[in-house]
């Protein structure tokens, strides 16, 4: 696996490899995976598809197809964000 991450985190890893903690960068990066994973609730979910609007909307600003929102568009927005949080709330999104 390649793994690019930020300066900050490349140099925060040496250190912490340099250190002791951890054998290597590989380690200390399975052992963060692990510690997402048992705290899974504090990584939000994104349904699929939301990811595939999202994929659809680069897809369209790529092609030159993008226009200035309005506060109507806005306002379906927000409508539509709180109708899926009140189906995921009674269970049913």
């Amino acid at each position: 696996m390649d793994q690019h991450l930020s300066p900050q985190n490349e140099e925060f890893l040496e250190r912490i490899v340099a250190g002791g903690i951890f054998p290597s960068k590989a380690a200390a990066l399975d052992a963060a995976v692990t510690a997402l994973r048992q705290n899974n609730d504090a990584i939000p979910f994104v349904p699929d598809e939301h990811m595939d609007a999202v994929e659809h909307a680069i897809d369209e600003a790529d092609a030159g197809r993008t226009w200035e929102m309005t506060p109507d568009d806005w306002a379906r927005l927000r409508q539509r964000a709180r109708d899926v949080a009140a189906r995921k709330n009674n269970g049913s999104a």
